[in-house]
């Protein structure tokens, strides 16, 4: 049975008839990912490898891949898996940033990694530094504003976070000291976060529309952004538009994306409505 407040909450049932998943260091959630992506192809890093673990992948048609992830041992590939389960990247990475930014790369367009933080806000934690009482075991703590910038530096756009290990207890005294219990933060031991390489808008329209047509249309977004030939490149935006039967809402979306100036996203916005 699939525990649907783990990191598989963010994973929806049949996520993908053509799914790529990849998990990291945790063979446990091998089976009920294969239970909910029953068609995905579903691969397995993992440090050291047995014949044991081998039957156990073979047996749920997973491919395995030997290598330490934080050491050079990702694909070279890039935009390859949908889904990334890496439940450690941000607990026992040596260098987070640099191993979000390998995962952001390795995901599709539409693609999303899910892993988990112990909450440096805890009230249990709180109560252990005012004791005097500090971590000695290797694990890492963050506040949730820091992991949202962790990962927004590392390019991901959408950031969700979920809580498990919560606990019921009386923060008043807390509160009185100055500390804020948005989201009950305070009571949350551990949170789930999802990361999006794109944000949902965005995902959808890239479904939409082939590479091509994406690489084309930014080209020249970015070219009016920066005051380039732009009766020639908006007239090429039209066009472009009316080709791919690009609808208003999606192209919205689009530009608000990629272009920086809010005068020039006006502009752009104003000249290509779809007629």
């Amino acid at each position: 049975m699939i525990d649907r407040q783990d990191l598989f909450e963010f994973v929806p049932p049949n996520f993908s008839t053509e799914a790529t998943a990849l998990v990291i260091g945790e063979e446990k959630y091998l089976p009920p990912l294969r239970e909910l992506m029953p068609a995905a192809k579903i691969f397995f890093m993992t440090e050291e490898t047995s014949t044991q673990l081998k039957n156990f992948c073979d047996a749920l048609n997973v491919k395995i891949l030997v290598g330490d992830y934080q050491r050079g041992a990702l694909p070279n590939e890039t935009k390859i898996f949908d889904v990334i389960i890496a439940d450690d990247c941000l607990t026992h990475s040596r260098d987070v940033y640099p191993t979000l930014a390998e995962l952001n790369n390795l995901l599709t367009y539409s693609g999303f990694l899910v892993t988990k933080f112990f909450n440096a806000r805890f009230i249990g934690m709180l109560e252990n530094l005012r004791r005097g009482r500090f971590p000695t075991n290797e694990k890492i703590f963050w506040a949730k504003w820091d992991v949202v910038k962790l990962f927004h530096d590392a390019f991901f756009k959408e950031i969700h976070f979920l809580p498990k290990g919560k606990v019921d207890a009386n923060v008043e005294e807390w509160l009185n000291f100055g500390f804020e219990n948005f989201s009950e933060d305070l009571l949350t031991k551990i949170w789930l976060v999802k990361a999006c390489k794109c944000t949902a808008e965005v995902a959808a329209l890239k479904e939409f529309f082939s590479e091509e047509t994406r690489a084309e249309l930014s080209r020249l977004l970015h070219r009016v952004d920066f005051g380039i030939d732009v009766d020639e490149n908006i007239s090429r935006i039209k066009k472009i538009r009316q080709r791919e039967r690009i609808f208003d809402e999606y192209f919205t979306d689009f530009v608000n994306q990629v272009v920086f100036h809010e005068d020039a996203r006006k502009i752009i916005l104003e000249r290509t409505q779809a007629k």
